[in-house]
This record gives C-alpha cells, sequence and structure tokens, in this order.
C-alpha cells in the first residue's frame, strides 16, 4: 500500500469508525448532518433552497444523494495542490529529460507532500458551491443529447458529482475544463447516428489526444497522483491507472457519462488493470484504455477476471459495514467508492463455499486469487452458517476464502476451482498416490508471445568441418509453429567442430538461447562463439552473444544466410540433442536455473523439492498427485504460477 493510500484509508478509516459509533444503519442525511460539525448550517441551506419550490424536488434528492454520502470522501486544498500542478506543468514543459526530469518531478511531489493535507468534504464544502454544481450538472442533463438515455439514478452517479476522482480538489472544474481538449465533439451532431450517441462523443474528445498524451510506466517515479487534466496530459510517467483518469476526467467535464472501472488483481498473473467504460446510448456498455484503444475497439477480450468494480460517488455497502465493525480491510479493497459490475463483463456465478471449522471470528470473508506469489482479496461476502457467500464471480479461476485480521490474510477455506460451467472442484493432493510431474515452463505463455509468431517460426542448425562453413551440412530443422521453446536429435550423428544456427528462410527468425548436448555422456557442451560478423542494425537483436549469455530475456534475430551465430567446439564432437529458446517472456525453464515445486496442504503451501534444471525442462519425481501446484523460479523471474497436472499436461490458474 502506497503512502498516499495507506493515508487517505486512514482518515476514511477514522470517520467511518465515529460514524459506526453513531449508528449502526446505513449511510443517510441525519448522519451526515451530524459528521459535519461546524459546517452543518451549509449543507443544510442547500436543502433549505430546494426545499422552497416543488419544481426543484428533483434537485433536492440529488442534494440528499449527494450529501448522504459526502462524510466518506476526502479532497486535497485547492490552492497548495494548483501550485504542485504548476510546478509540475513548468518542468514538463522544459527540455529536461532522462534521469534529471525524474529526479526533479520526485522533489517537486516531496516538497509539496507536506503542504497536501486532505480534508473531509462533509467539513469544508459550502453551500454556494454545491448548489452551483448541482444546477450545472442538471443543465448537462437536460441539454446534452448523448445524457437523454440516462435515469436519474445514472445521472447521479455520472453526471452529478462534484468530483469525479477521490481528493479532487473542491472546484468549478466542470465549467472550467469544458472547452480543453473537445475534438470533434461539437461536430459530430450533424451525423443522426452520432448526435445521440455517447460512445461516440466518448471517442471524439479521446481520439485527439492519441499521439500527444505519452505516458509510460517508470518504477521509481514518486508522484502525488495528478488531477488537473491538462498537467495529465504532460505527464510522461503513468500506467493504465493514469490515462484512465485522463480519460475520466477529460470525458465527465463534457458530461459525457464515461465511468472508470478496474480490476483489483488479475486471476493469473499480477497486479490489476484500470480502464473506462461509456454508457452507452443504444447497444452494450463499451469498455476501453485511453491511448491504448479506442471505444468499441479490443480491450482485453480474452482475459479472465475475476471481479471488475466500477468507481462511484457512493460506497460500496458491504465494505462500509466491514469497516465501520471491525475498523479495517485489506489494501486491495481499500477503495470505499465502488461497485461491483462484474456482470457486465462475462459469465458469473454465486457462489457459497464450506469454510475451515477453527477460523477466525468475523462475520465478513474475502474471496482471493493467486498473484504470483501470495493470495489477494478482489471480493467481500458475508458469513452465514460457516460459508461465505459471494455474487457475481467470474468463471474458470482458482480461488481462496480468507479472512483477514491484524493486516494479513488467513485461509478460512480449502483452495477451489470455479470452472467454466459454474461448477466448483477442490483439487487435493494425496499423498498415498504419487507420480512425476514435468515442467518446461514456470509461468504460462500469454497473448505477447503470440503476437509475434512471425518471428518465433522454424530455423535450422548446420555441421561442418571448417569455420567458414563451406559444404556445410543441414542437420536439423526445428518446427514452423513450435513457438516457445524445443529439442530435436540430429539426422547427422557424425562429428563435425563447427555448428551454426541459421534461418530457414530470408525471413528474420529470433532466438533466446541455444544449447547442445553431447552423444554418448548427455551433458551439455559449451564452444567458442562464431558469428556472421554482418554489421549491428539494433543490439537488441543483433548480438550474436545474447544466443549464450544465460539469459531467456535477451535473443539473436538469424537471417538467411547474411545473419547467423554458431560455435567451435575445439574438436568435432557428435550430438546427442539441440535444444532451444525462443525469444520469449523469460519464463521458459532454463538449464542451470533452480526451481520450486509446492503443493498445496493443511492451509498452506508445502515445499515437495527443490531442483537444477539440466534441460528446458525439469521433473520432479515422487508428488502426490491430484493436487494444486505451485512452481517458483529460485534463480530468475518473479513470474511464478499455480497450475494442475491432468493426464500428463500442466493447467495454468
Amino acid at each position: 500500500m502506497t503512502n498516499l493510500l495507506r493515508s487517505y484509508f486512514c482518515a476514511v478509516s477514522v470517520i467511518a469508525v465515529a460514524l459506526a459509533a453513531c449508528d449502526d444503519g446505513l449511510p443517510t442525511v441525519k448522519r451526515a448532518l451530524e459528521m459535519a460539525g461546524d459546517n452543518r448550517p451549509e449543507l443544510e441551506k442547500v436543502l433549505e433552497h430546494y426545499r422552497q419550490d416543488p419544481a426543484d424536488s428533483l434537485k433536492y434528492r440529488a442534494a440528499e444523494y449527494l450529501i448522504r454520502y459526502m462524510p466518506y470522501h476526502t479532497s486535497y486544498p485547492a490552492k497548495p495542490y494548483y501550485a504542485y500542478c504548476d510546478a509540475l506543468d513548468s518542468l514538463f514543459s522544459s527540455a529536461t529529460e532522462g534521469d534529471e526530469l525524474l529526479e526533479k518531478t520526485n522533489a517537486i511531489a516531496a516538497g509539496f507532500g507536506r503542504q497536501l493535507k486532505l480534508s473531509y468534504d462533509i467539513r469544508v464544502i459550502g453551500a454556494d458551491y454545491l448548489i452551483w454544481n448541482i444546477d450545472y450538472s442538471f443543465g448537462l442533463w437536460r441539454t446534452l443529447n448523448y445524457l437523454r438515455h440516462l435515469r436519474f439514478e445514472e445521472f447521479c452517479e455520472y453526471v452529478l458529482p462534484y468530483k469525479c476522482a477521490e481528493k479532487q480538489p473542491l472546484d468549478t472544474w466542470k465549467r472550467d475544463w469544458r472547452d480543453y481538449g473537445r475534438g470533434e465533439l461539437d461536430h459530430i451532431s450533424q451525423i443522426r447516428d452520432y448526435k445521440y450517441n455517447a460512445r461516440r462523443a466518448a471517442e471524439a474528445v479521446n481520439f485527439q489526444f492519441q499521439d500527444s498524451v505519452k505516458m509510460r510506466r517508470v518504477k521509481d517515479a514518486k508522484l502525488i497522483e495528478v488531477l488537473r487534466l491538462n498537467t495529465l496530459a504532460k505527464q510522461p510517467y503513468g500506467d493504465c491507472r493514469d490515462r484512465s483518469r485522463f480519460g475520466l476526467l477529460n470525458c465527465r467535464s463534457k458530461g459525457i457519462p464515461v465511468a472508470f472501472d478496474f480490476t483489483p488483481n488479475w486471476p493469473d498473473r499480477s497486479g490489476g488493470h484500470y480502464w473506462n467504460i461509456v454508457l452507452a446510448t443504444k447497444r452494450r456498455n463499451v469498455d476501453y484504455e485511453p491511448f491504448r484503444s479506442y471505444p468499441g475497439s479490443y480491450h482485453y477480450t480474452d482475459n479472465g477476471l475475476a471481479k471488475v468494480f466500477r468507481e462511484t460517488y457512493a460506497p460500496h455497502p458491504l465494505l462500509l459495514e466491514a469497516l465501520e465493525r471491525e475498523g479495517s480491510l485489506p489494501a486491495s479493497l481499500s477503495y470505499l467508492f465502488m461497485q461491483d459490475v462484474t456482470g457486465e463483463y462475462g459469465r458469473t456465478v454465486d457462489i457459497s463455499v464450506p469454510l475451515f471449522r477453527e477460523r477466525l471470528r468475523t462475520k465478513y470473508a474475502y474471496l482471493a486469487v493467486f498473484d504470483n506469489s501470495k493470495w489477494v482479496p478482489v471480493d467481500i461476502g458475508r458469513i452465514r452458517r460457516n460459508r461465505a457467500s459471494f455474487a457475481s464471480v467470474g468463471r474458470d479461476i482458482l480461488y481462496l476464502v480468507v479472512g483477514f485480521r491484524d493486516g494479513e490474510t488467513v485461509p478460512m477455506s480449502e483452495p477451489f476451482i470455479v470452472d467454466s460451467r459454474g461448477d466448483i472442484s477442490y483439487p487435493r493432493a494425496d499423498t498415498t498416490r504419487l507420480g512425476s510431474i514435468r515442467l518446461d515452463r514456470k509461468f504460462p505463455a500469454f497473448t505477447h508471445i503470440y503476437s509475434i509468431r512471425k518471428y518465433l517460426q522454424r530455423g535450422r542448425i548446420q555441421a561442418a568441418d571448417n569455420p567458414d562453413f563451406r559444404g556445410a551440412k543441414t542437420v536439423a530443422e526445428f518446427p514452423e509453429w513450435n513457438l516457445l521453446a524445443g529439442e530435436t536429435a540430429p539426422s547427422d550423428t557424425l562429428p563435425y567442430r563447427y555448428w551454426r544456427l541459421m534461418s530457414s528462410s530470408e525471413k528474420s527468425t529470433d532466438f533466446a538461447e541455444l544449447y547442445f548436448y553431447e552423444k554418448g555422456t548427455g551433458q551439455r557442451i559449451t564452444g567458442t562463439l562464431l558469428s556472421s560478423g554482418a554489421a549491428v542494425r539494433n543490439p537488441n537483436y543483433d548480438t550474436p552473444g545474447h544466443i549464450s549469455d544465460n539469459d531467456p530475456i535477451t535473443y539473436f534475430a538469424v537471417q538467411d544466410s547474411t545473419r547467423w551465430v554458431g560455435f567451435d567446439f575445439g574438436k568435432p564432437v557428435s550430438l546427442e540433442t539441440i535444444a532451444y529458446i525462443r525469444r520469449g517472456d523469460g519464463n521458459t525453464i532454463c538449464p542451470g536455473d533452480e526451481y520450486e515445486l509446492h503443493y498445496w496442504q493443511d492451509g498452506g503451501w508445502k515445499l515437495h523439492d527443490r531442483k537444477k534444471a539440466e534441460r528446458i525442462y525439469v521433473d520432479f519425481d515422487s508428488v502426490p498427485l491430484g493436487g494444486l501446484y505451485y512452481v517458483k523460479g529460485i534463480s530468475r523471474g518473479e513470474q511464478n504460477r499455480t497450475f494442475l497436472y491432468e493426464n500428463g499436461e500442466v493447467v495454468w490458474y
């Protein structure tokens, strides 16, 4: 949990516990007014303003909505926050770049951090500002063509709120940014199909920034979140969250009904993801990630999703209840203002899971997925009769029910799989039934590997008795569609001193590592590196040493007869096997690396064995079968994964 998230969470926790002490019911206007303290007259003035005229009855309901959920919201003070943004603007507009830019960016954030103290909205918001926001928002709803499909309840979430990002300063951002970055928005209404089209409106205002906004992920960037639109457009550092925050601020300032959706953690890897969704006028809601896709294009369509939430103004009722009663939440679910929308994204099922008899004494359970090293809560459910219930759970995913106490998660069930039909199964290791497991990877291969498939096909090995490879003989051909790694026996078992790797055609083929195993001994042998000596076009793929540097991330591109790499073994050698790892993600089993195999038993992972790989696979023997397993690379990398082993095949989860 970041320091900023921690400070926000602590602030909300304090007020939530205070509210719990006042009343055990749901959020109400009465409770909110009690929490307003000296600012209560300002809120009462707003209610009284709209109570006078029956024509304002809907605005009165809108005012109640904002006030009811206001106690949980916090904001930065506007003056120092915009001074912070001004300082970043100046830096990002300068010629500063590289490490110096990053260092100065972090220095600005550190310098302003002491000035940016969060305030509870309920205790500082003014009546005039709230009335202006309500009137302005109703004006948008009643005049903008692409808002006419919204019901009042939707208007309250996607147009009415005086903020669309938590901690956003209390100011007139809707009006101030209305004319910034409108793109083609003012022109599309000439076309009938676009005039009332919220999806097309979102596309119109985002497309113009497709090439100008350049955000890249930098691990060491320590920015305080930027919530001013023109500064965010210049920000050089950022990820999917920052890009989607920009898309949200840009669209909401024009009244376009766009929301901020996210998954707390992918079910089959580490980390979460953030994106935007537009409440479409005619068809289903459309999700997209600004500057990476446009509304209606492909956006992680093939990826499983355990849970998806949408940021909202109203808090999640069960998370709020748990926070008020127990005082803390898991970091992955510590953002209160969201609602579950998993059902909009795929096939789901409601589940009820039996819990251990001996477990934490709590009314709340958390549904967790495995990232790469630990279980991460992604949903909350109630416990009744020693069963935990969760609604709209994603399918074909591995889960575990956990409790939360003193900042730690504690298993409360056995791991289970919700399969593609919605049925639940519990893998259990049988210590009376033993077998062997062969692994050729420690992590599943994902779509980014297939996207470069044209560089991962075929290849051949030639052998010769001279370093110029005159009269060389082709002794092995690699398969066209083996995109990851493999091994083959040479067709000629005669000994040769010189061996080289070439492409099978004029097309380039990328290889990360090449291994040779001697006939008779089966031992891996190495030689002196040879290459064609072709000019270096790009060191990323034209460095011959990459083929034997024991790093599966680096690679060398062989191409026709002009770019090859080979080895002089010092004497003629006869080979039993030639193995290769193609360009990829670095998760193929690498000879010389160490790996651990764990299986789940008695509420935790149990180490079965630790082995050094000799080939591009590793075998573990005497393994209890039927269980849930976890392979961990010791020598390199952070991507490790859980799996089942069925009929001699690894099934990743």
